[in-house]
């Protein structure tokens, strides 16, 4: 039995406007989410319109300094915020605005209703384990003037998986829109995933740490899972995949040979999911989506040979901008959780 994220039903894009504490429309002054896509070694800040327009000029991307201790990571999260806010008061050039919430795209495991953070052994964020990351955010936020003047009151600071987000912003804005049903799968540093179907966002449907080989699909549907089969070619020592990606396009055999066995290794890895939830669609997000064109044809042939896929049955789409698409989604959340009854 599927049990749904706050997104319920499928969403209408026309309907994501800011309703007050009265559920009246408030136009009387410029209003913001700030939200932020956390990934394993960068983090990409933006500001966002009510209505999903991103604000030109807004969004930077960070070192997401994710080794090191405990509070200079919390500072580094608080410098983000207050760095936003510093960016509207610049760009705004005097008007008044006002921020009604923080959303963050944060890779798993979290426990997201909560804000509280359990990524352990990852390689990232190990020194947050435990951490109350909502409890930290607000407390910093009130001690700041010039944060806090510019908050609503009770502005939320949500979480939810950045697969999932990623997914939302697809659904509201992107690929899975033309869909009924959609795998939506991210790939960096880790493995995030959603299920869409006709009634919305399925939630629990996480499987970064489903069993995948000799450990986990995070471990191999990854930038380190492709690291790991480059070192068999001596490629990839300097840690990175986007010089064997050159490579590969440059027509070095050894580059092509790793994407292709990544390619049959994510089509194996899929394969017991489209058999079960049968999607229209996989879409494919993440910092390794811009190499896949050198993966995902070997992904189509490994499945058509296990008898669950057709040339064009699931379609693969791949995200021009995942970050764009998981804004979005942390937009949507804040403004769920405003129209949540209290």
């Amino acid at each position: 039995m599927f049990r749904y994220s706050f997104w319920t039903t499928r969403p209408n894009p026309t309907i994501l406007l800011l309703i007050d504490a009265k559920g009246e429309l408030d136009f009387s002054m410029d209003r913001y989410a700030i939200v932020f896509d956390v990934g394993g070694t960068s983090i990409k800040a933006a500001v966002v319109r009510e209505n999903g327009a991103i604000v030109e000029g807004a969004t930077e991307t960070f070192p997401s300094r994710g080794k090191e201790d405990r509070d200079t990571l919390l500072a580094h999260f608080y410098g983000l915020i207050a760095g936003r806010v510093e960016v509207l008061e610049r760009l705004g050039e005097g008007r008044p605005f006002e921020v009604i919430g923080i959303g963050y795209a944060f890779p798993s495991p979290f426990d997201y209703d909560n804000g509280i953070c359990y990524i352990q052994g990852q390689q990232k964020y190990d020194a947050l384990y435990g951490t109350d990351m909502r409890a930290a955010m607000k407390e910093r936020n009130a001690a700041d003037p010039a944060v806090s003047r510019v908050l609503a009151a009770d502005a939320p600071i949500v979480f939810d998986n950045d697969a999932a987000l990623f997914a939302a912003g697809e659904l509201y804005y992107g690929h899975a829109k033309k869909y009924h049903r959609s795998l939506c799968i991210t790939i960096g540093t880790g493995t995030g995933s959603s299920f869409i179907d006709e009634q919305g966002i399925v939630k629990g449907k996480e499987l970064w740490n489903d069993p995948f080989l000799d450990s986990n699909i995070d471990d191999y549907i990854s930038q380190r899972g492709i690291l790991r089969l480059a070192e068999a070619y001596g490629l990839g020592k300097d840690g990175a995949v986007k010089p064997i990606a050159d490579a590969a396009r440059a027509g070095i055999a050894d580059a092509r040979d790793v994407f292709a066995r990544f390619g049959r290794m994510f089509g194996e890895m899929l394969a017991p999911y489209v058999d079960e939830f049968k999607p229209e669609a996989v879409i494919v997000g993440g910092n390794i989506a811009r190499s896949a064109d050198l993966f995902l044809g070997e992904t189509r042939e490994a499945l058509i040979g296990r008898g669950i896929a057709s040339p064009r049955v699931p379609a693969f789409e791949t995200a021009e901008d995942t970050s764009a698409s998981a804004f979005a989604g942390a937009l949507a959340l804040v403004q769920e959780f405003i129209r949540r009854p209290r």
